[in-house]
């Protein structure tokens, strides 16, 4: 008897996965848009300190207002199907394992792996090379995919525990079994 106590997920055409390359391009978009971001809000923040119009704290005022502004780039814009300005460029969309835009509460957790960095970004790179369906570590965990903006899943099968021993890590988490193809 097989188990089916994870839940069933779609799969995508090894093609549709995204690769090292559009990966480097979307991290190089995104990340001169979030510091045009830090650009945009640090301007009116300095330009109030200086006049003296508000009371607050310039430099504790311009934290939360950029990490207000980095939250939603990389949580709820990057969800929407038209994504960050890199997801767009490069054609690209995330979706969760059951082909729908991940929640918020996983974007946001994404977005915290990301900036405390708890995988580096070598490993992350390394590991796509590594991975059949070319996911970054925090997506293995998260359960999201990057495809090409127009893909389709292929077909859906019973998600199982996978265990990896790799680059000094030993992992475990949620992956979709892919069925073949044509049956």
């Amino acid at each position: 008897m097989l188990d089916n106590s994870l839940g069933e997920a779609d799969y995508y055409d090894e093609r549709d996965y995204i690769g090292i390359l559009r990966r480097l391009v979307i991290y190089a978009i995104d990340i001169f848009v979030l510091l045009m971001l830090g650009v945009a809000v640090g301007i009116p923040i300095t330009i109030t300190a200086v006049l003296e119009i508000l009371p607050l704290d310039p430099g504790i005022t311009f934290w939360l207002v950029y990490l207000l502004a980095i939250w939603t780039y990389l949580a709820p814009i990057k969800r929407t199907r038209f994504g960050t300005l890199g997801y767009l460029i490069c054609g690209v969309r995330i979706v969760s394992a059951t082909g729908a835009p991940p929640s918020l509460l996983v974007m946001t957790t994404r977005m915290v792996l990301w900036i405390a960095n708890p995988f580096n970004t070598i490993t992350d790179l390394c590991w796509i090379g590594l991975d059949s369906e070319r996911q970054i570590l925090r997506d293995c965990y998260l359960g999201n995919y990057l495809v090409n903006r127009n893909a389709q899943p292929i077909g859906s099968g019973p998600v199982h525990l996978t265990r990896y021993f790799a680059m000094g890590f030993a992992m475990a988490y949620p992956r979709v079994c892919r069925g073949k193809l044509g049956s």
